[in-house]
């Protein structure tokens, strides 16, 4: 948004190692008197080529937070083979962007009216794209699981973000009605989290599986150093270089201060990865595109989409939105980046011709037309 996806503690005590210097790095803890569980079948991840430790502990005992523990792995490997260091990163939280402006333990809300509401099909805009849009397109979606098409009652209320895979997939569906479109469910519907371990983990086994065109990210974390974490960065890496990656950009530029560590000017990753395409938000002023304020004013942002209270597919029947119940009838008005970047992937593919025109050719001809998607910045 790692042991349970909800919480925020469970990776303090994981490293994330390249597979290559695994023998390198045991050594190093070694040397530390750092000692860590067992390697399980899940700990190593060869499409990633990486290997993830958990339960880090000291002679004591004591769990071992892993920022420290980085530090002095680095300077160690630089001062005992002539600054050479080896391919090492933490295990971080990823939350579904989405428009409460939660991030990890962030908590603040940097944009009014970001929870679900109600909405009305008669609300859902009226699409002009044509019915074989999409067509031999395949659009790949890693965000949380799809939810029961089932009503749900008040006894047995979905948790709101539950509805969030739902929402975004409704999305691209509009714009590319004949697309082929797979769920990938890896963000706790509680939560929204996941941790980056096992979303990077859910990208490329979608990849393998489903072979997308496009994919689609509606989800993203922070770093306090500022670059992105190894373990995500390395699966845009080896996605195959013919999937154009859409991820949403963030909803924190309007944080007023440093908090947690993040504030207006953070990168959102994976949004903010070369060459992931970063889809910010805007709304209308006076009848004119008006990039939002919480949308991250950033230059790794590469175009705009509509993203405030956009309407869409969710759940329905009681939805227990922020501690409260509330009845909905299958669709919703949300807002935030992560349906701004969903608007994008559907449009993408809705000009994506196998064959013929790629999905990052189709991408060049939107921000050409500049009509619902629009270059960054917004020219007046």
């Amino acid at each position: 948004m790692p042991v349970d996806a909800g919480t925020t503690s469970h990776q303090s005590d994981q490293l994330i190692v390249d597979l290559l210097h695994l023998e390198v790095v045991e050594r190093m803890l070694n040397e530390f008197g750092i000692v860590h569980a067992a390697l399980a079948p899940d700990d190593r991840d060869e499409l990633l080529g990486l290997a993830r430790l958990r339960d880090l502990r000291d002679a004591a005992e004591d769990p071992v937070e892993v920022g420290e523990l980085l530090a002095l792995l680095r300077d160690k490997a630089a001062a005992d083979r002539g600054g050479w260091v080896p391919t090492i990163g933490k295990n971080r939280v990823v939350d579904a962007v989405i428009g409460d402006g939660q991030f990890g333990v962030l908590g603040h809300k940097p944009m009014d009216g970001g929870l679900p509401e109600p909405a009305s099909p008669a609300d859902v805009p009226q699409s002009a794209v044509h019915e074989d849009a999409g067509r031999g397109v395949r659009v790949g979606v890693v965000d949380t699981p799809l939810a029961s098409t089932g009503p749900v009652t008040a006894e047995h209320a979905l948790p709101y973000r539950s509805g969030h895979s739902a929402f975004v997939r409704s999305l691209i569906q509009r714009e590319a009605p004949a697309a082929e479109i797979s769920v990938e469910g890896v963000l706790d519907p509680g939560t929204g989290r996941a941790d980056s371990w096992d979303t990077a983990r859910a990208m490329l086994r979608l990849a393998a599986a489903f072979q997308p065109d496009i994919l689609n990210l509606s989800l993203g974390c922070f770093t306090l150093s500022g670059g992105p974490p190894l373990v995500i960065a390395r699966a845009i890496e080896r996605l195959a270089p013919r999937v154009l990656v859409v991820a949403a950009a963030g909803n924190h530029g309007a944080l007023p201060h440093l908090s947690s560590g993040r504030s207006r000017r953070s990168a959102c990753w994976p949004a903010a990865v070369p060459p992931v395409v970063a889809v910010g938000a805007y709304g209308t002023g006076d009848g004119f595109p008006v990039m939002s304020e919480w949308s991250p004013d950033l230059p790794w942002v590469a175009c705009l989409a509509p993203g405030e209270g956009v309407v869409g597919s969710y759940l329905t029947g009681e939805v227990d939105v922020d501690g409260g119940p509330q009845t909905f009838q299958g669709h919703a008005r949300w807002s935030g980046t992560s349906f701004s970047a969903a608007l994008v992937s559907g449009a993408v593919a809705a000009r994506t011709v196998p064959g013929s025109v790629t999905p990052r050719q189709a991408l060049d001809m939107l921000l050409a037309e500049a009509a619902e998607v629009r270059p960054y910045p917004l020219q007046g």
